[in-house]
């Protein structure tokens, strides 16, 4: 489960090329540059989903990934949507008997890939970029009447991002809120993961020590040895 977070400013990334691996959000961005995509999608971000939708499409129509994880608020930009069956909702999944996502109460994109990686059978959960560490405003952000923040100035050092350009002029987004959404999300996944099956390892890769209370934090590097 691949994040956008600062820890993978020094990722080589074609060791993913041949990986099964899910991206998220505004990932595409590197991944045009790369020439490669993730296996899977997911984006449950009602804000990027609405004012990305031309790349989201563009990934979809393209079969640029196998599948897709969505917030189904998109459909009311994109009704065509509809005609595209390797295209899942979070709010299609929460409502099916037993599954996974009924027990992510709170949830960010990366939560979710991870509990997507759970629904497909994987029993070792990689979390790689997932950070949360964020800075909530950054300098180059503008807080908008609605709530959403906007890029009003092109961020030269993100601290939030490994990609110089993840965020871009013009690029409208939701406030982080990193202890009351993201944290109680990996929360709750961790203990989904050992309630639907105790042999569910979550192995954080990273150098934020934010998630400690939560998973064991590996090295960065030491994942090319699987």
């Amino acid at each position: 489960m691949v994040g956008n977070g600062s820890s993978l400013k020094d990722f080589d990334f074609n060791f993913l090329k041949d990986k099964e691996w899910i991206g998220c959000t505004l990932g595409f961005r590197h991944w045009e540059e790369l020439g490669f995509y993730p296996t899977h999608y997911v984006n449950v971000d009602l804000v990027v989903c609405e004012y990305q939708l031309e790349k989201i499409k563009d990934m979809i129509i393209n079969n640029k990934c196998k599948t897709f994880l969505l917030t189904s608020h998109i459909i009311q930009f994109w009704n065509e949507i509809l005609n595209y069956k390797n295209v899942y909702y979070i709010e299609q999944l929460k409502s099916f008997k037993n599954c996974p996502f009924q027990l992510l109460y709170d949830w960010c994109s990366g939560s979710s890939a991870a509990c997507y990686g759970i629904c497909m059978g994987a029993n070792t959960i990689n979390l790689l970029g997932m950070d949360c560490n964020y800075i909530e405003f950054i300098h180059e952000c503008e807080k908008q009447s609605n709530g959403t923040l906007k890029i009003i100035k092109q961020p030269i050092n993100n601290p939030n991002y490994y990609y110089p350009t993840y965020q871009r002029v013009g690029d409208l987004y939701n406030v982080p809120n990193t202890d009351r959404i993201h944290k109680k999300s990996w929360h709750d996944l961790n203990n989904l993961s050992k309630r639907i099956n105790n042999n569910i390892i979550i192995k954080n890769y990273n150098t934020s020590d934010k998630l400690d209370n939560i998973f064991n934090r590996y090295v960065l590097n030491d994942i090319k040895s699987l």
